[in-house]
C-alpha cells in the first residue's frame, strides 16, 4: 500500500540514513515473534504485499502495518561499529520493555547471553563472515 505521505513516521539517525542510501535507497522493517523479549524487528531491502510505504528525498521505508504502530515515534539507527554493524531501534516510546540490543521488544530483559538474543545475528542481507 502505498502512503502518500512524505513524513516519515519515525526518526532516523543519520547513520540510518547513509546506510539505507548505500544499500539502494530502501529499507523495511517488520516485526516477528522470537528474540530474547518476546518480539523482534526484522529488516529487509524490499518492501512486501501489505507494506506501507513512506518516502522522504530519495529513500522509501517500507514498514509492515504493525511496525508501523511500534515504529510511531521511536528512533531508527544504523550501528557501523557495532559488531555485527546492525540497523536496531533506539527512543522507543511503544516498547519500555526491551533488550539491551534494542532488536527486541515487549517482554522484560532476561540478561546478556539468552539463547534467543538477535543481537550477534547479521542483518539478513549479509553472510556473517561479511559482518564480522
Amino acid at each position: 500500500m502505498w502512503c502518500g505521505v512524505s513524513k516519515l513516521p519515525c526518526a532516523l539517525t543519520s547513520a540510518a540514513l547513509e546506510e539505507i542510501r548505500r544499500l539502494g535507497g530502501t529499507l523495511r522493517v517488520g516485526l516477528e515473534a522470537g528474540g530474547c523479549c518476546g518480539a523482534s524487528y526484522m529488516f529487509g531491502l524490499r518492501g512486501q504485499p501489505g507494506d506501507l510505504w513512506f518516502t522522504d528525498a530519495d529513500l522509501t521505508l517500507c514498514l509492515s502495518p504493525d511496525a508501523l504502530l511500534i515504529l510511531s515515534g521511536a528512533r531508527l539507527d544504523y550501528g557501523a561499529r557495532i559488531k555485527p554493524p546492525r540497523f536496531r531501534v533506539l527512543a522507543n516510546p511503544n516498547t519500555p520493555q526491551r533488550c539491551a540490543c534494542n532488536r527486541s521488544f515487549g517482554l522484560p530483559f532476561p540478561g546478556k547471553a539468552t539463547p534467543q538474543c538477535r543481537a550477534y545475528e547479521p542483518m539478513p542481507w549479509q553472510s556473517r563472515s561479511e559482518q564480522l
